[in-house]
């Protein structure tokens, strides 16, 4: 069981719930296990990232050099590992959580997130590890900022002159290279919460925050909306309907298919994708595999299956042909392939080829978690109740990972089956846990 490590690494509030001693510790613990003997950072735009990095080199011996590219969307890793011949990536960023956390990633050799065997062997040394005497010191490069872009210019090889985009940066780390990106080509674009200040990333903006881009969209454009480090993207189509990581998933899915480059027909999603969603990829005679949240379970199975997609409702998306880790801005550049290519607007898409059902989330606190044993006896009853009702929906119970909380989720072809059903269920489930 991992103390520290979560689904995306390490978070916390710097000097108070993540402090100096616990991530010096942390990196030497990583020295010792892996062995690096050059790292890579990236940051994002809150002002303690440096201060995080400060730790980071106090706990790594003056034998790993540790080179800072800056400010750089996370999706840019996997770019400088290769370029620059690191063996270690540091991705020092809290994502989507509001400017006071912070948190570090860390990245293999092959610029993919470490395994929970290797995160699990971190955390057992640290209650005997020692930091080193000399300890190393990191410098700055810009180099990696040039190679990203390069890279991200050459997936653009098809005509953006069609395209009426506004921008959505979340104050993150995407604020500067979406700009020295599109300005290059014939789109029109304006960029919006693209101003950080060290405290202002996610700040009501960002693909956590739609409104923020609803409101401002003009006439016939489309939004996007990244999070802080720009691992996610989430667009807006010119009806300003949210499209979803569903909805993103399944336009570079039909675009892969029609290039031949859909692997097997597979589609990896996670168990919180819509039930539309599910019915879509039934429906284009894709193979759909489920895994638990989180990208690097998304990422793991689509490695078992040989998967050249996958992703997550909450923008997270995996493209493996160009890197084995989600990016934003590379979801964003394949999404405009597939439209360009269809020549479709992206609302006439969504209208196409998916319906999203209904759905409501239930957050159930209790003074403690249920074990596994008693999940599964929920997951009887409400099981019971689907097949006595003959819900064309479904249903997820899972347990929250970081507090006492039982989450519970229902979808639904119709508001009023889904009251129905989730009322039903919900008192079900009281009834057997507090009797």
């Amino acid at each position: 069981m991992k103390q520290y490590f979560g689904t995306d690494g390490i978070r916390g509030i710097p000097n108070k719930t993540l402090n100096k001693d616990l991530v010096s510790k942390i990196f030497s613990s990583v020295e010792k296990e892996l062995s690096p003997v050059s790292v890579a950072v990236i940051l994002d735009t809150r002002s303690s990232s440096l201060e995080l990095l400060g730790w980071i080199c106090n706990g790594l011996s003056e034998n790993v050099q540790v080179v800072n590219y800056g400010v750089l969307p996370s999706g840019s890793m996997p770019i400088l590992l290769k370029k620059f011949e690191h063996d270690l990536g540091v991705i020092i960023s809290a994502s989507h959580n509001p400017s006071e956390y912070n948190g570090i990633k860390l990245i293999n050799d092959v610029g993919s997130k470490l395994t929970d065997e290797v995160e699990i062997n971190i955390e057992n040394n640290l209650q005997t590890i020692s930091l080193p005497e000399k300890t190393s010191i990191s410098k700055s490069s810009t180099e990696g900022y040039d190679a990203y872009l390069e890279y991200l210019e050459s997936l653009i090889d098809f005509d953006l002159s069609s395209f009426n985009i506004l921008f959505d940066t979340a104050n993150g780390s995407s604020y500067k290279i979406i700009e020295d990106l599109f300005q290059s080509t014939k789109s029109k674009f304006k960029i919006i919460a693209n101003a950080p200040d060290g405290q202002n990333i996610n700040s009501n903006c960002g693909a956590t925050h739609l409104d923020n881009l609803v409101s401002n969209l003009g006439k016939n454009q489309i939004g996007a909306a990244f999070d802080g480090d720009a691992d996610r993207l989430i667009l807006v189509d010119e009806n300003r309907s949210s499209c979803n990581g569903d909805v993103i998933i399944l336009l570079i899915a039909k675009y892969l298919e029609a290039i031949n480059k859909l692997n097997n027909n597979i589609v990896v999603s996670t168990v919180m994708s819509n039930f539309g969603f599910k019915k879509a990829a039934e429906k284009n005679n894709y193979h759909n595999i489920e895994t638990s949240v989180g990208d690097k379970y998304v990422a793991a199975a689509m490695s078992e299956h040989n998967a050249s997609l996958g992703g997550e409702q909450s923008g997270h998306i995996i493209i493996s042909d160009e890197l084995p880790v989600g990016d934003g801005l590379v979801s964003l550049i394949y999404s405009l392939k597939a439209l360009a290519f269809f020549n479709t607007s992206l609302s006439e898409f969504k209208d196409s080829n998916i319906t999203e059902y209904p759905q409501k989330l239930i957050n159930l606190e209790l003074d403690t978690l249920p074990s596994d044993e008693k999940i599964k006896e929920l997951n009887v009853i409400a099981d019971n109740l689907y097949n006595e009702v003959g819900l064309d929906g479904r249903y997820l119970i899972r347990k929250s990972g970081t507090e006492p909380i039982l989450r519970v989720l229902v979808e639904a072809q119709s508001e009023e089956e889904l009251s129905n059903f989730s009322e039903e269920l919900i008192i079900n489930i009281k009834n057997h846990l507090f009797t």
